[in-house]
């Protein structure tokens, strides 16, 4: 890939201390990420794409740790500590999934954005001029009126407006969004992805989403099964032409194509993440998935077809 990459990812194993020992949550999910690309994490609750992100930003939590991966901001090893807390919210963004939550209640808007602002260096007298230019450009019509609000002042879709604001107030690089579009229309959907092409034209995206319909306005998909990548490729192909059954099944379950169910779960596991659903799984799937290729898609599953 002659693109500059914005981020090398290699998330290695990332594993859960519990009570009774230790579980796998992530295993080996490589991302490549170019300047100005969109990607999409995708796959169900549980699958891996939230604990991904985390592990990115450097926030996993106490009882988390990533072992044997690599992160590589910009062509640079990203640090970790005070290190990556200077790059956060600068340089690394994060669009939470529910503004109103994210959002502090006792702060006006104005606050938020003057903490955005200074983090950045702007000089206090500038930060009126430029929290209205955020507003602005993320679609509030009259700015001056929002600035004096406090959270739960706002709507769902203004709040979630104000968090992209928050993230225009950087010289965001890499941009991470947690199911950014949860609870919009269609409508607001594509105006909330007009929004980042528009507010951040050179950052790298990754959208966390199991929507197929916003993965369908991304560059990319990284289709992730109980933690492991089973397929990535281009947006369009992945979803016209499916390589691996856990994405196909993914297709089949939406309402246009017939909800249709998985098939009764296995009693056997498997290094396949799918195995124990899958109608096509066999003795074959007891070995390691090999990786496949054709042109710019990639699945890890013993099927070619």
């Amino acid at each position: 890939m002659d693109e500059k990459l914005i981020l090398d990812y290699d998330s290695g194993r990332i594993t859960a201390r519990l009570d009774r020992g230790e579980k796998a949550l992530v295993q080996n999910v490589r991302i490549r990420l170019p300047a100005a690309r969109l990607l999409a994490l995708i796959g169900e609750t549980g699958s891996g794409k939230t604990m991904t992100a985390l592990s990115i930003l450097r926030l996993l939590p106490e009882n988390v740790y990533m072992s044997g991966g690599a992160l590589r901001f910009c062509g640079e090893e990203l640090p970790a500590g005070r290190g990556i807390r200077r790059l956060l919210g600068t340089e690394i963004v994060y669009i939470p999934q529910n503004g109103l939550e994210f959002l502090n209640p006792s702060r006006t808007v104005q606050k938020h954005l003057n903490d955005s602002l200074q983090k950045l260096g702007v000089p206090r007298r500038e930060c009126s001029g430029r929290a209205l230019e955020a507003l602005r450009a993320v679609g509030f019509p009259q700015p001056e009126e929002i600035l004096p609000k406090y959270p739960f002042q706002l709507s769902g879709g203004m709040a979630q407006r104000v968090t992209i604001a928050l993230a225009a107030c950087s010289r965001a690089r890499l941009l991470i969004a947690d199911e950014p579009t949860n609870g919009l229309d269609e409508a607001a959907t594509k105006q909330f992805f007009r929004l980042l092409d528009q507010v951040f034209p050179e950052a790298g995206k990754i959208i966390i989403t199991h929507d197929i319909a916003v993965a369908s306005l991304c560059d990319r998909i990284q289709v992730l099964c109980g933690g492991k990548a089973v397929e990535s490729g281009p947006a369009a192909r992945v979803l016209r032409g499916p390589r691996h059954p856990y994405t196909r099944a993914l297709l089949a379950a939406l309402v246009e194509n017939g909800m249709q169910p998985s098939p009764p779960l296995r009693a056997a596991q498997g290094p396949c993440p799918f195995y124990r659903r899958c109608a096509h799984a066999s003795d074959a799937c007891l070995a390691e998935p090999p990786r496949q290729t054709e042109g710019e898609t990639e699945w890890w599953c013993v099927r070619r077809d």
